[in-house]
């Protein structure tokens, strides 16, 4: 039989042994515990990265002119340097920025010398308040009042300076029997002077 001596050595060397996995295993979960800590810092301070500088980059609402008002049925009226009427604007509804406003749904008149010569309609008219310039936007239709003659396109540029109609998109002239189409134009209020740039078609209406 073994004595006691050899029996209590066995085991405080089980023990030991026993102690040392023990602690080998913690030491593991810590270290995994750690690996993890460390795993998740990086994904905050990722996150917090982020956000910074999505706060950093400005909205496209924050980059828009304020809003200075905002009505129901617009009428507005723009002179020429000799106090008479150059064009009048009726809306739906409008907003009015800084620099500039924003009508719907746009009946519109352009005037010579105090005399309608032109009207039609737009989806959007946008005013420059500095120049009286105004950018028509979305299914633009006029009608000559003077030479019987109307232009489609979907959008088109009033330059108060020049009183000049202008657009780079393509273009629907019609006038009596002739229909004529293209990219680009310049023309007066009343539709009288017409200059189409370019991939000029011209044809009869039967």
């Amino acid at each position: 039989m073994e004595d006691h001596t050899q029996i209590n050595a066995r085991r405080t060397a089980g023990e030991k042994k026993l102690k040392k996995s023990k602690e080998e295993a913690l030491w593991k979960m810590g270290k995994g515990k750690t690996f993890l800590l460390v795993a998740l810092m990086f994904a905050v301070l990722f996150l917090l990265s982020g956000c910074e500088e999505k706060k950093r980059e400005p909205s496209a609402k924050e980059k828009e002119e304020p809003l200075l008002l905002e009505a129901q049925g617009v009428n507005l009226v723009g002179w020429d340097e000799e106090g008479r009427k150059s064009w009048e604007l009726q809306a739906d509804s409008g907003r009015q920025f800084v620099n500039r406003m924003i009508l719907t749904r746009v009946k519109v008149k352009l005037l010579e010398e105090g005399k309608l010569v032109s009207g039609g309609e737009a989806g959007k008219v946008v005013v420059d308040i500095g120049t009286s310039n105004l950018f028509f936007e979305g299914e633009v239709r006029l009608v000559s009042y003077v030479n019987d003659a109307k232009l489609f396109t979907p959008n088109l540029e009033w330059i108060a300076s020049e009183k000049k109609l202008r657009t780079e998109e393509r273009v629907r002239f019609e006038r009596g029997n002739l229909i004529t189409e293209g990219l680009g134009l310049i023309a007066d209020s009343e539709l009288g002077q017409i200059e189409i740039k370019r991939e000029v078609v011209t044809r009869l209406r039967f």
